[in-house]
This record gives C-alpha cells, sequence and structure tokens, in this order.
C-alpha cells in the first residue's frame, strides 16, 4: 500500500512542480511568444472578406496564448496570430492542443495561401503515434514580424492551446507526451489482462469488474486523446464528428463506479446504497452507449453530459471508499482525490488560469489508471498475504504428549470455573461431568467415555460422549451394574475387558477404564473410557483419568457449596423463597431487560386473607405457620423463569416477565384456585385464600418501587373487597 500512496504522491507532485510546466517566458529561444485575436464568421467566408472588412464585426484581442472557445456548425473560428520570428533559419511549428475539431487550416499572409491542415479524425502522413498537439509547419525562410490565419471547424467545446516552437522543441515535447500517453495505456491494458488472471485463481473476486473499468478507461482516454483514429479501421468512424470521442469519454464513467462498488465492499457497510450505486453505474453505460446513436449535432450537449457525469462518479466512488471500514481503502480514496483535483487543473488551464503543460492537461488519466491498478492489485496483493500467512500457520510443531496434557488441563480447569459460575445448584453435577468427558477426549484415544452411576436419593446418573453410545451404555448398565458398582467401590483406577451387547446384538470385546467417582453412598459412580480390546491403558493413562476426574468433582463440590451458601442467604427461613431485599435485585434487572427488548412483564402481589386474623389470635407464629404452606404451593404452581419471594410480612411477589396483563389475570386466578383447595392442618386455620393485585410494567418502566406500589394496591383493593379475588 505504500508503494501506491508514493505514486500518487509523486503524481501529484508532477502535477504541480514547476518543473512539469511548459516555459512561455519571452526569453525562451525555442518558443516565440503569440499576439493573439479571434472571431467568428458563417462557413464560405473567405480571408479576403475579412481582410477587406466585408466580414464583421471583426477580430478580438487575445491576452493570453490561448482561450476557451465553443466551435458551432456551419460556422468557422478564425485565430489571427501574429509573431517575430528570430531570423535565423529554423523549422518552425505551430503546435495546438488536440481537441476534436474536424479541421484546422493555416494560412500566412501575404499572400494568405494555405500552408497546412490538420483533423483530429484523420491521422496526418508521417505522424507519430500518440501526439498531444496538432503539429502545424510554416514555410521554409519566415522571419521577422509574420501573421497567420488558422481556421477552425467543428462541434465542441474546449480550451485552444496555441505555441511557436522550433523542430527540436517540438520533437523533445512530443515524444515526452508520448511517454506518458504510452505508461497510461499500458497500465489500463495491464490491468486488464491481469484481472482475467485474477479471475481464473479466484472466480469471486470480482476483477473482471476492474477489468471491465480497465478497458473503458482505456477507451475513454483514446477517444478524448484523438489516438483512437490512429488505427486505420476506426478512422471509418471519423464521419460522425466529435460524438464518438464524447461517448467513449462518458464510457468511462459508469464501469469505474461499478468496479467501486465491488472494490469497497459495499454489500456489507451499506447494502441499501448498493441498488443505488448499481443503478447509477449502469445508467452511464447505457447513456454513453445511447450516445453513439445520436446525431453530430448534439456534440457539444453530450460534452456537458459527460463533464457533469464526471464529476457524480467520482463523488459516488468517494462516498463508497468512505463507508469502506477496510485500511486499504486510504490508497484508492486519496487517488481518486488527486484525480478531482487533477480535472480541476485541466479546467483552469482551458480558461488560461494556469499554464498549459501535459500535466495540467492530462495528468488526471494517469491518475485514474492508477485507481484502477489499485483496484485489482491490493485486495490481490492481501490475498496472497493472507494464503502466505495461512500457510505459515498451517504447519505448526507438532507439541509433546506432557504439552498436550498440560493444555488439555488448563483448558479443563478454565471450562469448569466458566461453567459452573452461575450454574444452579441442580446443574453443577451435570456440568461438571460433561466438561471431564469434553476434556479427555483431546488428551486420551478412545472410542467413547461416560460418567454412569446412581445418586444417593436413586437417581440414574449417566452422561456419554459421543452421544450415539448412549444405548449401549443404558444396556452396560442394565446387565453390568453389579460388576461396576464393585469396581467403583475399589478407590483406583482398574481396567476390564468386556463384551457390550448393543442394540443389533453382542459386540465384539473393548477395554475399559473404570475411574472411581466419590459418591455419597448408597449411591456409586464411575468414569468409563472405551478402547478396543487389543490397546490397554497405561498406568500413566489411568493416573491422567483419575486426575482429571477429581479436578472435575473438586470443581462440582466447590461450585455446589458456592451456590448452596448463596441460597441460603438469600431465601427467607420462615417460607423458602426468596427474601425481600433479593427478590428487588433480581425484579430491577428483569425490569430493565424487558424495557430494552420492549417484552411485556407484569408484577402478582399475593396475601393471605386469613393472615390478620391469625395474627391476632396466635402471633407472628400462626402467621408463619399459615405463610408457610401457601409459599409452598405458589412455588410448585409457579410458570418457568417465573420468580417468588416475600413482598412484606402479609404476602408475596410474583415476577412474571413475558405476560400481558390479560395472561397475567388468568395466570393469578390459577394460582387462587391452587389455593383455596389446598388442604390446611385445622390447627392453622379451617382454610386459606389468596387475594391478588396485578400491576403491568409499562414500555419505559424504571422505577421497581412504583411497579410494586401499584400491584400492592390492587391486593389491598381485592382483600377489602372480601378477598379470594384477582384485581388489576
Amino acid at each position: 500500500m505504500d508503494t501506491f500512496f508514493f505514486a500518487t504522491a509523486l503524481a501529484l507532485a508532477l502535477v504541480l512542480s514547476p518543473s512539469g510546466v511548459r516555459a512561455q517566458a519571452s526569453g525562451d529561444a525555442s518558443h516565440v511568444p503569440l499576439d493573439l485575436a479571434v472571431m467568428e464568421t458563417p462557413v464560405g467566408t473567405t480571408l479576403d472578406d475579412i481582410l477587406s472588412g466585408r466580414a464583421q464585426p471583426g477580430f478580438t484581442p487575445v491576452l493570453t496564448p490561448g482561450f476557451p472557445f465553443t466551435a458551432r456548425a456551419d460556422h468557422v473560428l478564425w485565430v489571427r496570430i501574429r509573431a517575430e520570428l528570430p531570423a535565423s533559419s529554423r523549422d518552425w511549428r505551430l503546435g495546438i492542443v488536440r481537441v476534436p475539431v474536424d479541421q484546422i487550416r493555416l494560412r500566412v499572409h501575404p499572400p494568405g495561401d494555405l500552408v497546412a491542415r490538420d483533423s483530429f479524425f484523420r491521422r496526418g502522413d508521417g505522424q507519430r503515434p500518440w501526439p498531444a498537439y496538432f503539429d502545424l509547419p510554416l514555410p521554409d525562410g519566415l522571419s521577422g514580424r509574420t501573421e497567420l490565419y488558422l481556421e477552425i471547424e467543428g462541434q465542441v467545446m474546449g480550451g485552444l492551446h496555441l505555441s511557436l516552437r522550433d523542430g527540436p522543441t517540438a520533437s523533445a515535447e512530443e515524444a515526452q507526451a508520448r511517454f506518458w500517453f504510452r505508461l497510461v495505456y499500458g497500465v489500463l491494458l495491464g490491468v486488464a489482462l491481469l484481472s482475467l488472471l485474477r479471475h481464473a485463481e479466484d472466480s469471486s473476486a470480482g476483477a473482471l469488474s476492474v477489468g471491465a473499468a480497465a478497458i473503458c478507461a482505456w477507451l475513454a482516454c483514446l477517444g478524448i486523446n484523438g489516438h483512437l483514429y490512429s488505427l486505420p479501421e476506426v478512422a471509418l468512424l471519423s464521419g460522425l464528428g466529435a460524438m464518438v470521442p464524447q461517448a467513449l469519454f462518458l464510457l468511462g464513467a459508469g464501469p469505474l463506479v461499478l468496479a467501486t462498488l465491488r472494490y469497497s465492499g459495499l454489500a456489507k457497510s451499506a447494502p441499501p446504497l448498493v441498488g443505488w450505486m448499481r443503478g447509477l453505474g449502469w445508467l452511464l453505460v447505457g447513456g454513453a452507449l445511447f450516445a453513439f446513436t445520436l446525431p453530430a449535432s448534439a456534440s457539444v450537449v453530450l460534452q456537458w453530459v459527460a463533464w457533469f457525469s464526471y464529476p457524480v462518479a467520482l463523488m459516488a466512488c468517494l462516498v463508497m471508499l468512505a463507508m469502506d471500514s477496510r485500511s486499504y481503502r486510504w490508497a484508492p480514496l486519496l487517488t481518486l482525490l488527486a484525480m478531482a483535483g487533477a480535472v480541476l487543473l485541466r479546467v483552469l488551464a482551458d480558461q488560461q488560469v494556469i499554464a498549459v503543460s501535459w500535466w495540467s492537461l492530462f495528468a488526471w488519466q494517469l491518475l485514474l489508471a492508477l485507481v484502477v491498478l489499485q483496484y485489482l492489485a491490493l485486495p490481490w496483493g492481501r490475498a496472497r498475504l493472507q494464503r502466505w500467512q495461512m500457510r505459515r500457520r498451517a504447519t505448526p510443531p507438532e507439541p509433546s504428549a506432557e504439552e498436550k496434557i498440560a493444555v488439555a488441563r488448563e483448558k479443563l480447569v478454565k471450562s469448569l470455573q466458566h461453567g459452573l459460575e452461575h450454574a444452579d445448584d441442580d446443574d453443577v453435577s451435570w456440568i461438571a461431568y460433561r466438561r471431564l468427558l469434553d476434556g479427555l477426549k483431546s488428551v486420551l484415544s478412545q472410542d467413547s467415555s461416560a460418567v454412569v452411576g446412581e445418586h444417593a436419593d436413586g437417581e440414574e446418573l449417566l452422561q456419554v460422549e459421543p452421544k450415539a453410545a448412549e444405548p449401549r451404555y443404558r444396556g452396560l448398565l442394565r446387565d453390568r451394574a453389579t460388576l461396576l458398582r464393585n469396581l467403583s467401590k475399589l478407590k483406583a483406577p482398574q481396567q476390564v475387558g468386556l463384551d457390550f451387547d448393543g442394540p443389533e446384538g453382542p459386540l465384539e470385546k473393548v477395554q475399559l477404564a473404570v475411574i472411581p467417582l466419590p459418591i455419597p453412598k448408597p449411591g456409586w459412580g464411575a468414569l468409563l473410557v472405551e478402547r478396543p480390546a487389543n490397546v490397554a491403558y497405561t498406568d500413566a493413562e489411568l493416573a491422567l483419568c483419575a486426575e482429571f476426574a477429581a479436578m472435575a468433582v473438586m470443581a462440582g463440590e466447590e461450585a455446589s457449596g458456592t451456590v448452596s451458601a448463596q441460597r441460603q442467604a438469600e431465601t427467607d427461613p420462615a417460607t423458602g423463597v426468596f427474601r425481600e431485599e433479593s427478590l428487588r435485585e433480581r425484579m430491577q434487572q428483569m425490569l430493565d431487560a424487558a424495557r430494552l427488548r420492549q417484552t411485556p412483564l407484569s408484577l402478582l402481589c399475593v396475601v393471605v386473607d386469613q393472615l390478620p386474623a391469625l395474627r391476632e389470635a396466635g402471633g407472628e407464629v400462626g402467621a408463619v405457620s399459615a405463610m408457610r404452606p401457601v409459599a409452598t404451593m405458589l412455588r410448585d404452581e409457579l410458570s418457568h423463569g417465573d420468580l417468588i419471594g416475600r413482598g412484606g410480612p402479609d404476602g408475596f411477589l410474583v415476577l412474571a416477565p413475558g405476560k400481558k396483563l390479560l395472561q397475567a389475570r388468568e395466570y393469578a386466578d390459577r394460582l387462587r384456585e391452587a389455593v383455596s383447595h389446598m388442604i390446611v392442618d385445622a390447627r392453622i386455620a379451617p382454610m386459606l385464600s389468596i387475594s391478588v393485585g396485578i400491576a403491568q410494567a409499562g414500555p419505559d418502566e424504571r422505577n421497581i418501587a412504583a411497579l410494586t406500589e401499584r400491584a400492592a394496591k390492587a391486593a389491598l383493593v381485592a382483600s377489602k373487597n372480601g378477598g379470594n379475588q384477582i384485581f388489576s
């Protein structure tokens, strides 16, 4: 990328440096100062008509060595040139920067004879390739005060830049211009050819769009420079006048937009703009193709369209590149900005604001070639660099067995810590054993592994890796449970040969490693690792299995203790539900989540109707004895994901995320029914019932206290209306 920044900076420096400006001072012996005047006449007006005064209004003096002009149909633009030629005999030539005009004729007065002629659309005899000037030779022997008349016919706008030079100077300037034109054309054609190679290497890289942009840019430069007509076959198009070069010039804008669309990755950075930019690119292409069908009289209008289209295309390209987040967007982006500056230099040169040189007139073409080169080369180079880096990373040194075990040990510890950090008490053992089976796969060759056994409460313990082997281990537990239980009581790793009986019948004998797990009695447990019957376990491998199993069991016990301690600290000992403070913390978190996701959340305030009477009769002990069975019943009836906790001395709060008000009322009615049909100890009360107040959080609700207050007021209304009711 640094190479392209350097090339861009160099091109700018050449455009703006004094060395790029051709000297026009009167002291330069190779150039002669010119005194210009201009007038326009109808076609058919002769030089005698002009000199005799019959053609009116006459010449208008021009104070600069050129001027902007508009050549119109059926009119001739006359330029009077007066110069003081040195007495020394030289090969003098009148140089005019090439513009798409039909005819240029040069006359010397006196006697007014035609001495030279040229055309943008026909190659002159003996003309060298890639000229930058119309080169009109003056007759030999001219010296002193000389008066020349230039006739220009065509239909085009532009800047007319004239210079009177001797032969060696003209040849040197043309040689320098040919070098830069060849460089521009060579870069564009090279990009077009290389794009085919890039496409063959990676058809998804979009190289063909860049190649198409390079070809169209090449045609645009050939057309606007007049070099297209150096080919005899193309010279047949000369009858179309300025329409062909202007249409080709317009053709360069659309493919540049389409290539930038692909290069910038706009489909990822701004998908809604893709259709607009693609439409703009194809609109410009379609407009250029349509321009070939227009008559020659529309060339000036087409020239305006072309000069308007390029700023639009440049702006679209700059917008797409600015939206690209990749670092290598800067090279083409800055080059496009430099190109816009070079186009401005061309306009200023045509207006005679700055001196004329190849750089002020044609540097934008070199920068255009640099842009398409960067569109092809930068992604290509980046892709090759990535492949080289991937090849470097593809063959890392094979770690030793000790290194693999160390990595697996560290990975297992981190996996256990991460998995058990926020686990529920019921999930601790399951997560610990799952991480154990995953950790063993990377360091111990095996066909399958499993944790089998039975918890102290009689619940089956079975986890298998891979999952497809689970039926086989279930069959093993069914047929060999006693053997495995006895092996687990030996407290030391063992390896035994067993026959697995699978779903399809008896299987071949396998080698099993049996590592006991410390499950509280009367439960038991073991880690089983399966291998083929002819592959035995080494003592080191059995020790590794025991080490990993111990790590998993210890981590599970620590996590279980932590979860139990936290649960005990957050639980109300009298009722077994969340304490009020712990519940409110979770309520605030769930309220914030509901607001961010814009999902419904309802809060139910539950009060026990008989609680005031029980408190008066038996004190706080009687109240607690009534709340405990109600709390148990509510906890059993809660939907998954809902929370229940103390909501004050007389009741509970139930948080129901995801439920709208109507759903919350149905939910509350189910809870009320469950409590009303609950069997109650007669020593506590004949029966128990609840009143439920419901409040739904608003879309912008932030204050949990306000939500709780609304639910409590609703519960109070339900209780005062007779109890065993729901109010929202």
